[in-house]
């Protein structure tokens, strides 16, 4: 359904209109949950909700609904399987977690299984999919076999 909504919409638009129904939706839970749970509102946890409202869910759905637009589907779809390791490299940069063989062993499966499900040529995406017929483009030629000329 993303796909055929951001072919009709714009991206940013799309992303916006999901984010505040998901604000909308997600307000009554809150407010019942605030009302049963002592909260202390600190500057880490502002930066946090700002963080995982601005970087997560908007840059993320900005990229989710792009990669919808120039690419099919299931080659999107695929993309998802890299938050993994995105997640957990990033936690070794940023907080100097150790990552031993398992992780190693993990991002091979998973890079793995990305691998076969991507066709076998090595094209761009947008000279795959989008790039015209060749064929469509060809002029017609009217040539004289008796004396070896053509035109066009």
């Amino acid at each position: 359904m993303s796909r055929k909504i951001v072919h009709i919409y714009s991206t940013l638009p799309v992303v916006a209109w999901n984010s505040l129904v998901g604000l909308v939706v997600i307000l009554p839970i809150s407010g019942w949950e605030l009302s049963h749970t002592s909260v202390a509102i600190t500057m880490e946890s502002v930066w946090a909700t700002v963080y995982l409202g601005v970087m997560v869910s908007v840059a993320g759905l900005l990229l989710w609904l792009h990669l919808l637009k120039v690419l099919p589907a299931r080659v999107a779809a695929s993309v998802q399987y890299l938050q993994p390791i995105i997640g957990i490299g990033a936690s070794a940069l940023i907080f100097g977690d150790m990552r031993g063989m398992m992780f190693a062993v993990g991002v091979v499966l998973i890079l793995g299984g990305l691998r076969s499900q991507q066709p076998a040529r090595n094209l761009t995406p947008r000279m795959r999919w989008n790039a015209p017929d060749p064929r469509l483009n060809r002029k017609r030629t009217s040539c004289n076999s008796k004396h070896g000329s053509c035109s066009s």
